[in-house]
């Protein structure tokens, strides 16, 4: 019997997701939609926000798999832009040929990217994974099978709160992310705590007021999705 399932990928490959961010710490990059394919090319619409918007996008245009990039909207610290790049450089033809898709928009860090995927079994999910391997380096970092109860569609997700959750976790901004993670690894929520917010700080080389301002804006964001989730698994 075939179980569908959710699934959390890693990945890395050369493509202006994982490749240009790098040279921009300070900026992120977010993906936002598919546009379309026409002929061997796609285009997808992203997201900028940083510190060096301009710069980031020039290095976007210079990509070799870029082969326009069209600015919607810019301001000094934002942008909205449309990348055109070969289909084969994307995870559309691999999406497709599997039947597994994004159930959340891919996150990037330090030239990496996460996403959750739904997968209608585990034997669809690994094509997706193995379709990827001759250009990507790419690895599971997690899976959750649906329960007889719950549905296929996201409906089920939806009622779960599941996706609620995942959206708010992707609205975290880059450093966000890092000093939530280092709370958790840390041990920082335990009940006595095991690390304080000056060790947080320290290990991110910043302040503890900043460390404790990036920790109450993450709580922040994910809170009441969490709360959510809880209301609706009672």
């Amino acid at each position: 019997m075939t179980r569908p399932l959710i699934a959390s990928i890693v990945y890395n490959h050369d493509c202006i997701c994982s490749d240009v961010p790098e040279r921009y710490p300070d900026t992120d990059i977010r993906y936002l939609a598919e546009l379309g394919v026409s002929g061997d090319k796609i285009s997808h619409l992203f997201n900028l926000k940083g510190g060096e918007v301009e710069k980031f996008i020039g290095s976007l245009r210079a990509h070799h798999t870029a082969s326009q990039v069209k600015v919607l909207r810019k301001n000094e610290d934002s942008a909205d832009v449309i990348t055109v790049t070969n289909e084969g450089a994307s995870t559309h033809h691999a999406l497709n040929e599997s039947g597994c898709a994004f159930i959340s928009t891919p996150v990037y860090d330090s030239g990496t990217e996460t996403v959750r995927v739904f997968a209608s079994s585990f034997e669809s999910l690994k094509q997706f994974i193995d379709s990827l391997k001759n250009s990507y380096n790419v690895k599971l970092a997690s899976k959750k099978y649906l329960q007889d109860n719950e549905s296929i569609c996201t409906e089920g997700l939806l009622k779960s709160g599941y996706l609620e959750v995942a959206s708010a976790a992707n609205k975290l901004t880059k450093r966000q992310s890092e000093a939530l993670r280092l709370a958790g690894s840390m041990d920082y929520y335990d009940m006595p705590k095991k690390s304080s917010i000056r060790d947080i700080a320290n290990r991110m080389g910043i302040s503890e007021a900043a460390a404790s301002e990036l920790l109450r804006k993450a709580e922040k964001k994910l809170l009441p999705s969490i709360a959510r989730m809880v209301e609706l698994s009672n």
